[in-house]
């Protein structure tokens, strides 16, 4: 049912700092910016590409301040939209999940409340592209347990019937599945990602094991990752090289892994269904 990946959300120690870091590496565009009760913080939304990003700064007790207890800096819930996210919203009620309804067909599952991955259904909109991102297209959690929180969040988002590619990485040491939600040549790249990690000395195990199941990483499309990496290395660490593109360690954007590839480049290498046979 969930159709795009259309935003992130982090808590941060400083929205002021975090905006203006987004503004230098990828020149997003700050939308709107007003206190969620729900959450206990200041949201500052930045228009980044064709997506969001929410910014989260606690301003007193609530489920921003106690993710930052919890050591969870970083990313603080992954964001879908859909036709009618409404519909949705009280399909995981009836999961029993909590659910809060923030009007303008927005609904939130804060991470206390989703195995620490937090959620954000918003009704679909196309946006037009602002900065140097086009926009996000994968949400990577970190499990301990493939064989569990595939079925569980297919379930829940309702993509059972999307096409979910199994793989494993010698190199960053994970096994790993993705589910597609437009599992076409030339469709949307747009979807969720699992890593469950087979080695004790990577990184994804050590974001487990400080933080429990949560959401690990992003992926951005982008044809201007050069300028990307230009504005990255001219002032500081944090740039990391790869033949697709590159990643940006979250030192650098306020808790936020995130990875840097072309449409072209990611269309070409991934995995399809295969055809039935006639």
């Amino acid at each position: 049912m969930i159709e795009r990946t259309d935003r992130l959300a982090l808590v941060v120690l400083d929205a002021v700092a975090a905006i203006d870091s987004y503004e230098q590496i990828f020149d997003c565009r700050v939308v709107d910016d007003r206190p969620d009760d729900d959450a206990g913080a200041r949201r500052v939304t930045l228009q980044w590409g064709q997506d969001q990003l929410e910014l989260y700064q606690p301003t007193g007790p609530g489920h921003a301040a106690s993710f930052l207890e919890r050591g969870g800096r970083g990313l603080f819930a992954g964001g879908f939209s859909l036709a009618d996210p409404g519909a949705l919203a009280g399909r995981l009620e009836s999961e029993g999940l909590r659910v809060h309804d923030q009007g303008e067909e927005r609904y939130v599952i804060y991470p206390d409340d989703l195995d620490g991955t937090g959620v954000i259904l918003s009704k679909r909109v196309e946006r037009d592209r602002v900065g140097l991102s086009d926009k996000i297209w994968q949400i990577t959690y970190a499990v301990p347990s493939l064989e569990k929180a595939v079925p569980r969040y297919s379930r829940l988002f309702r993509v059972e019937d999307d096409f979910t590619n199994i793989y494993q990485s010698d190199e960053f040491g994970y096994d790993a599945a993705i589910t597609w939600f437009d599992a076409r040549d030339g469709g949307l790249l747009d979807s969720l990602e699992y890593l469950e990690p087979t080695r004790e000395d990577v990184a994804v195990s050590r974001f487990l094991h400080r933080n429990g199941q949560g959401i690990y990483m992003a992926s951005i499309e982008t044809n201007d990752t050069a300028e990307i990496r230009r504005r990255i290395t001219s002032t500081g660490p944090g740039w990391d090289d790869r033949g697709f593109g590159g990643f940006i360690h979250p030192r650098r954007l306020h808790g936020l892994l995130v990875a840097l590839v072309s449409y072209e480049e990611w269309n070409s290498r991934r995995p399809l269904p295969t055809e039935e046979p006639e």
